[in-house]
C-alpha cells in the first residue's frame, strides 16, 4: 500500500504541473500560478503526506494503514477539486458548500502544521547531535556505541508518534470554528497632534473581506450587522474586499456594504486581490456606498474640524512600491494642521512612507499573522511578527501611528489557526486623554 500511496501523491504533483502548464499555454495565465504552486506548496504538502503516512503506518497495523490510506487519498481528491475550482465555485457548488468545504482546508493545514514540526524537531536533533560531536571532539573521546533499541521503546515511539499527529489535525480543525468568529474588538488610540475637535471619533476599520467561499452572504450580512452596532462616525475599508473568481461570487458583498450606516460614509482603498477588473469593481463599490480612493486625498469636514483622508494604490512590484508611494504622497502637497488618515493595504511599506505622511495609517493584508497565538487584544506570537513585520496592533515612526488590523477574512493559508478575525472599532484620542491608549511599538 505504500507503494501505491507514493505513486498516487507523485501522479499528484505531476498532473498538477500538467494543467497548470497546460491552463497557462492555452491563454489562462493563472494556470502558471498554478504550476507554480507545485514546488512551493503542493510538493511539501505530498512529502508531508508521505511521511505522516510512514510514521503512522507501524502502530496502525496492515488494516489500519490501508484504511487510513484510503482515507487520505479521498481527502487529496477532495482537495484538489476545490482547489482546480476555486475560481469558478459554482460549477461544483456542493465541494465549496459548508459541510464539505472545509475538508480540502483541514486537510492541507494538518500536513502544513505538521511539515512545519518536523522541519523544527528535525533542526533541534541535528543541533543536539552537533553539539555531541562537538564535545566528545574536546574531551578527545569517542561517543559510545548506540545501545540496541528494545522492542518495548519502539513500539513507544511507535505510539507516541501517531499521538503526536493528532496534535496538527486538532490544531487545524479548530480553525474551523475560529476563522468566522466574528468579533468587534475597541481600542482607543492617542494619536500625537491630534485636535481635540476630534477627539473621541469612532472609525471601524475593515479589511480583507475576501467575499466568496466560506464569506458567504448570512456572514457578510453578520459583518454588516456588528458594524452598525459600533455607531462609528465613518467605516475605512484597506483592501482586499475579492477572492480571485469568475461568475456573480461579489453580489452579497454589495448588498451588505449598502447596509452599513456611518454619518461620514465609507472609505476605502484597494488591495491587491482587488485588481482582476478594478474598474468595473471601484463602480460597484460606489453603488453601494463606499468610496475609493485610489492614489487619492480628500477632505472632509466635521463640525468645522477639517480631516485628511488619503488611499494609496497596491503596487505589485516590491522594488518601486516605496518610491511610488514616496511620489503620490509628496504630490499631495505639505501637510497643513488639518490631521490626516491614510489607507494603505500593505503595512510592509509603513517604514518607507514620508515622515509627515499622515497622522495615522490604516492597513490589513496581513491577517494578523494568520497563523500563530493570540496573546490579547492586539499582540500575538506569529512568524510574520518574528521576523520583524508588523503583524496587528499600533506601530510608531516618530510622531505617525500605524494600526493593523487581524481583518474579518482569510485568503491563502486556507483558514486561521490560533488568530481570530476582527471587526476593529478604532476611537481616536487627543494626548492628555483620560486613557492609558493602546500599546505601542516602534518601527
Amino acid at each position: 500500500m505504500q507503494t501505491f500511496l507514493a505513486r498516487w501523491l507523485v501522479a499528484l504533483d505531476v498532473v498538477t504541473l500538467l494543467i497548470g502548464l497546460g491552463l497557462g499555454i492555452a491563454g489562462t495565465p493563472r494556470g502558471y500560478l498554478l504550476a507554480l504552486l507545485v514546488p512551493i506548496a503542493i510538493g511539501p504538502f505530498t512529502y508531508a503526506r508521505w511521511r505522516l503516512h510512514r510514521s503512522l503506518a507501524p502502530a496502525l497495523g496492515d488494516r489500519g494503514a490501508t484504511v487510513l490510506a484510503v482515507i487520505g487519498i479521498t481527502c487529496d481528491v477532495v482537495l484538489f477539486a476545490q482547489l482546480l475550482t476555486a475560481r469558478a465555485p459554482e460549477t461544483l457548488p456542493f465541494l465549496h458548500g459548508d459541510g464539505i468545504g472545509w475538508i480540502g482546508p483541514v486537510w492541507f493545514s494538518t500536513h502544513a502544521l505538521w511539515l512545519g514540526g518536523h522541519g523544527i524537531a528535525a533542526a533541534v536533533r541535528g543541533l543536539r547531535r552537533l553539539g555531541q560531536r562537538g564535545w566528545a571532539l574536546i574531551a578527545r573521546t569517542s561517543s559510545p556505541p548506540d545501545a540496541p533499541e528494545s522492542p518495548e521503546r519502539r513500539e513507544f515511539l511507535q505510539y507516541m508518534g501517531a499521538a503526536a499527529a493528532v496534535v496538527p489535525f486538532a490544531a487545524a480543525a479548530s480553525g474551523v470554528p475560529l476563522s468566522y468568529d466574528f468579533r468587534v474588538e475597541e481600542r482607543e488610540l492617542i494619536i500625537p497632534g491630534w485636535p481635540r475637535a476630534l477627539d473621541g471619533l469612532r472609525v471601524v476599520h475593515l479589511s480583507d473581506i475576501h467575499v466568496g467561499g466560506g464569506m458567504t452572504r448570512e456572514r457578510l450580512l453578520r459583518v454588516a450587522e456588528l458594524t452598525n452596532a459600533c455607531q462609528p462616525d465613518f467605516v475605512a475599508h484597506t483592501g482586499d474586499f475579492l477572492i480571485h473568481a469568475s461568475g456573480d461570487f461579489d453580489a452579497p458583498l454589495y448588498e451588505a456594504l449598502s447596509r452599513v450606516r456611518a454619518p461620514l460614509g465609507q472609505w476605502a482603498c484597494l488591495g491587491n486581490h482587488d485588481y482582476d477588473d478594478a474598474d468595473r469593481f471601484v463602480r460597484r463599490l460606489g453603488d453601494a456606498g463606499v468610496t475609493t480612493l485610489r492614489d487619492r486625498l480628500t477632505r472632509l469636514e466635521i463640525d468645522g474640524q477639517p480631516l485628511e483622508l488619503g488611499g494609496l494604490e497596491f503596487v505589485f512590484r516590491p522594488t518601486p512600491r516605496a518610491a511610488s508611494h514616496q511620489r503620490i504622497i509628496e504630490g499631495w502637497g505639505e501637510r497643513t494642521n488639518a490631521p490626516r488618515l491614510l489607507l494603505n493595504h500593505d503595512p510592509s511599506t509603513f517604514g518607507a512612507l514620508p515622515a509627515d505622511a499622515a497622522s495615522l495609517v490604516l492597513s490589513g493584508h496581513t491577517h494578523g499573522g494568520h497563523v500563530g497565538m493570540q496573546l490579547g487584544k492586539s499582540h500575538a506570537i506569529t512568524v510574520i511578527g518574528l521576523v520583524g513585520l508588523p503583524d496587528q496592533g499600533v506601530f510608531a515612526r516618530g510622531d505617525m501611528r500605524l494600526f493593523v488590523t487581524r481583518c474579518v477574512g482569510f485568503y491563502g493559508y486556507p483558514m486561521r489557526v490560533g488568530i481570530p478575525p476582527e471587526i476593529s472599532l478604532l476611537i481616536l484620542r487627543t494626548p492628555g486623554s483620560p486613557t492609558a491608549g493602546e500599546p505601542v511599538r516602534s518601527l
